[in-house]
């Protein structure tokens, strides 16, 4: 491995290969490390929602990023079809969160506010949408754009893509130091040593240990979420379903993901049983009819969470060279394009929105003090 990479990024799930086309793309050489094989941590654990509008309770400059990422898909779709023959899944099938007390509703009503083109349901419209709902009262705001993917199909159609314009990735190695030199970045790798230009950290949830060695406060929150999927008998809707206690995906093949319990600091990689028993309560409460159904898989996965809620995107206000792109918790999926895109932008010295760049710099995590961190924004 003596010869020298133009960037190192550390971490192989859907945010890590996302940078990798991009950046290679774009001709500059990339190289994906990975300690396992490649998409087989939080991307293979999230059901793909597209969630903008889910996400985000007004118009502000993350939700334009989101809103960014959304809509980057659709040409994704085609392009990587065309260099890998993998069909990533885009469904814009839509999604309607629904709210079922008052406090829920008073929050929705706040979001139609924002976004007036969303459309409003309750009463029979409602009913329409969702035959098998049992919540008298419910409502809904139909968000007509959203949609999902399929987090492992896109993971695997952005490393073939990235490896097609020459990327390179090694998989099974641990990257056990990053140590800064006049030409660039030395990286141990066991008892060899990388030397590249730049690094870019999108390790997840486990990107912590990163910032703490290179002088910077550890935001990350792991957050263990636990899914399950059945595959009913018969198409029961077509939307993307989000409640205040899960979600529901319906996928093209019959499936539907459900998700997702929240446990902060767990670092558990296995669903529990009281965890799933959680899950299928607040489901069944609604839709009672889904006892019967068949089930097809359970799950688990460690979101990478952040203190202040949003990723860490740059970078490293010291350390030139060095980039972070972690900390996305549940919006791995949606934020990857925009994030390789940015990430890409930022390597080349493009020009970028600094409104989102100011957002999600590391700059917010400069030590205060023993345990204390600022947000830029």
């Amino acid at each position: 491995m003596s010869e020298r990479q133009n960037v190192l990024i550390i971490g192989g799930g859907i945010i890590g290969h996302s940078i990798s086309y991009y950046l290679n793309k774009s001709g500059v050489s990339a190289m994906v490390i990975d300690k396992q094989e490649s998409g087989r941590k939080a991307t293979r654990a999230a059901a793909g929602m597209l969630g903008v509008h889910s996400e985000n309770a007004q118009a502000n400059v993350f939700y334009k990023f989101c809103e960014r990422s959304r809509e980057l898909y659709q040409s994704l779709s085609q392009e990587l079809f065309r260099l890998t023959s993998i069909n990533i899944g885009l469904s814009r099938t839509g999604m309607i969160e629904v709210a079922l007390c008052e406090e829920e509703k008073n929050k929705l009503r706040d979001k139609k506010a924002f976004f007036p083109e969303l459309e409003w349901l309750e009463g029979e419209k409602l009913s329409e949408k969702i035959p098998s709902l049992n919540g008298s009262g419910a409502v809904g705001l139909h968000m007509e754009k959203d949609g999902h993917v399929e987090p492992t199909h896109v993971c695997e159609a952005f490393k073939r893509a990235a490896l097609h314009f020459g990327g390179k990735l090694i998989e099974d190695h641990s990257v056990w130091g990053i140590e800064k030199n006049e030409q660039g970045y030395s990286i141990q790798l066991g008892n060899e040593t990388l030397l590249v230009d730049r690094v870019v950290v999108a390790a997840g949830a486990e990107s912590g240990p990163w910032f703490e060695a290179t002088g910077l406060v550890d935001p990350m929150v792991p957050t263990k979420g636990e899914y399950i999927s059945i595959k009913p008998k018969k198409n029961i809707w077509d939307e993307t379903l989000f409640f205040r206690d899960f979600y529901i995906v319906p996928k093209p093949d019959g499936r539907c993901v459900i998700g997702a319990t929240t446990k902060p600091y767990d670092r558990g990689h296995f669903p529990t049983a009281g965890g799933l028993s959680e899950l299928l309560n607040h489901v069944f409460s609604v839709f009672p009819t889904l006892q019967s159904e068949p089930l097809q898989d359970c799950g688990a996965g460690i979101r990478p969470g952040t203190k202040d809620g949003f990723p860490i995107i740059g970078e490293h206000p010291t350390m030139a060279g060095l980039y972070f792109a972690t900390g996305h918790y549940r919006n791995g999926v949606l934020l990857a394009p925009a994030t390789g895109e940015l990430m890409k932008d930022l390597i080349l010295d493009k020009k970028v929105d600094s409104s989102i760049t100011g957002l999600l710099s590391p700059n917010r995590l400069v030590r205060k003090g023993e345990h204390s961190y600022e947000h830029s924004n």
